[in-house]
């Protein structure tokens, strides 16, 4: 019998790492599947490709799918996440800044404002005590490249900006100062996103679907030596890594974060939704756990399947 197919496209390439370990890992075909799995940066066509179907399921769409189940109705639905954490936790700051608190009355620089990149900056400074809509901080937008921004810091232009790995290790270098604050918990990178529709249709492959996932999570955390050279090969051309100390600083983060049994935290889940009310305050009143169902992965861990694969 052949193996069932899925199309899955993955909203950004900072989420390929994992995405690229469970292609060359052998863990689909363990499972019966074949995953054909691609990036999707045009963001603005993920959504549609899969109402239309042109794609079974999407790595991503956290917090922008809450306004479109809460007013329109719509279907959508997330079964697992991979991480809780936002990992742009690095914030390379200028001569004088020596934690967050001393941006007060200063300028940091973001990616889009009113996507994740910037949503998340602005409720981590929120949640810090510094009010973007009280004037404590003021976030200007700079669309492109991290390195962009954070040489734009480095000239003295801007007070701050939030950067993830490797380009915390190249501010450094280039003469930064580099300060790690809190990982926030979040909704981000590998969230496994389709429609109720789809997953009624199509219940078995869900299932191995959701076993792959596990799977290919046991994978990248237990066999690192594999993992490694799997992101050597392959990660590194996507994501335009400089080294093998980028490649190994890669893996650790991946390692550190990823998710044994990947569930959402209650956390991640009201700091994501709190990204989309910034949106679009009418959906105060939605419940955002109405978009997740993650029976399937309960399904699953109810069996024991994920404990025995770290006895």
């Amino acid at each position: 019998m052949a193996n069932s197919k899925l199309r899955i496209i993955y909203r950004s390439n900072s989420h390929a790492p994992l995405w690229l370990v469970a292609k060359k890992s052998g863990v689909w075909e363990k499972n019966g599947l074949t995953v054909d799995t691609s990036p999707e940066l045009v963001r603005e066509k993920a959504v549609e490709a899969l109402k239309n179907g042109h794609v079974d399921l999407i790595s991503g769409n956290h917090h922008n799918l809450f306004v479109r189940n809460a007013k329109n109705g719509e279907d959508f639905v997330h079964l697992a996440q991979a991480g809780n954490n936002w990992t742009e936790n690095r914030l390379v700051v200028t001569d004088g800044i020596r934690s967050v608190k001393d941006l007060r009355g200063k300028r940091v620089v973001a990616d889009k404002l009113n996507s994740h990149a910037g949503l998340n900056i602005w409720l981590f400074l929120r949640q810090e005590g510094l009010d973007t809509d009280r004037g404590d901080v003021e976030l200007v937008e700079l669309r492109g490249s991290s390195e962009e921004r954070w040489k734009r810091v480095l000239a003295g232009e801007f007070a701050g900006t939030f950067v993830g790995i490797p380009h915390d290790e190249r501010a450094a270098k280039a003469g930064a100062h580099v300060i790690s604050v809190r990982a926030m918990p979040m909704i981000r990178g590998v969230t496994l996103t389709t429609t109720i529709g789809f997953v009624k249709d199509h219940e078995d492959e869900i299932r191995r679907l959701i076993r792959g996932f596990v799977d290919a999570i046991h994978f990248f955390i237990s066999r690192k030596e594999e993992t490694l050279e799997i992101l050597k090969e392959h990660a590194t051309p996507i994501l335009r890594l400089q080294s093998e100390e980028e490649v190994n600083r890669l893996y650790g983060e991946w390692h550190q974060s990823l998710e044994r049994k990947p569930y959402p935290s209650l956390e991640a889940i009201s700091n994501v939704f709190q990204l989309a009310v910034r949106r679009n305050p009418e959906i105060a009143g939605f419940n955002p756990l109405a978009l997740w169902d993650t029976h399937y992965l309960r399904e699953l861990d109810d069996t024991g399947y994920i404990d025995r694969l770290y006895k």
